[in-house]
């Protein structure tokens, strides 16, 4: 008799269930929070927000004069492999010639400056078929489009019009950071991770059960 006291109540097979059913959720829960974290949101292409106009860097080309100017937004950041559109926009009370050999693109990296567009030529075999004008010209727009960014595209953008009088307007730039894509084996080493903390979670659930059941069967039989 005393060793069928010992065996499973009801109330051991309901710990038991509810148990395993919290450990199963958690499971879930944590398998898709990791699989969130390994694996980055993927969008085609990025688009920069617009922010107040920025000045030119001291020993750069000449500041804007009037009431023109070029303006740009101050940074960005991107995963590799992506497109990213760097907007710029010319702000001018007086009639431009909006003409395409006028834009200028430039990155400053820390292996120097570099002419990325020259109109909608590129200059560096670094971006060669991969950066092109995408903006609309005729209204003011010099955006430009970088496509299938690499950690080595990292770096301050500019982007220049040739003004009136040769007049150069340059805007602020904008600092492009890049972070790399995570991988098969780091997606596959997040995933692996969750499911053994969610196995691990399950397991001393369950044993916490069964030890606290045992041992009030046991103290019933001392008695």
């Amino acid at each position: 008799m005393a060793f069928l006291s010992v065996l499973p109540s009801r109330t051991l097979l309901s710990h038991l269930f509810h148990s395993a059913l919290t450990g199963g959720l958690l499971f879930l829960c944590l398998l898709i929070n990791v699989t969130i974290i390994a694996s980055p949101t993927q969008t085609p292409m990025t688009i920069l927000t617009t922010s107040s106009a920025e000045t030119l860097p001291a020993g750069d080309s000449p500041r804007p004069q009037g009431a023109s100017y070029v303006q740009q937004p101050p940074k960005e950041k991107a995963v590799e492999g992506e497109d990213v559109v760097f907007p710029c926009f010319l702000k001018s009370d007086v009639n431009e010639v909006q003409a395409v050999e006028k834009v200028r693109w430039y990155v400053q990296s820390s292996e120097g400056r570099k002419t990325v567009l020259q109109g909608n030529e590129t200059v560096e075999e670094a971006f060669a078929s991969r950066v092109f004008l995408s903006g609309d010209l005729s209204e003011g727009d010099l955006s430009m489009t970088l496509r299938n960014i690499s950690v080595e595209d990292r770096g301050l953008y500019f982007c220049a019009f040739i003004s009136i009088n040769s007049t150069v307007l340059q805007g602020g730039g904008t600092k492009l950071s890049i972070r790399k894509e995570l991988g098969v084996i780091e997606e596959s080493v997040g995933t692996t991770i969750g499911i053994v903390v969610a196995v691990v979670g399950v397991a001393v659930g369950l044993v916490a059960v069964i030890l606290t059941q045992f041992k009030d069967k046991l103290n019933c039989l001392q008695k």
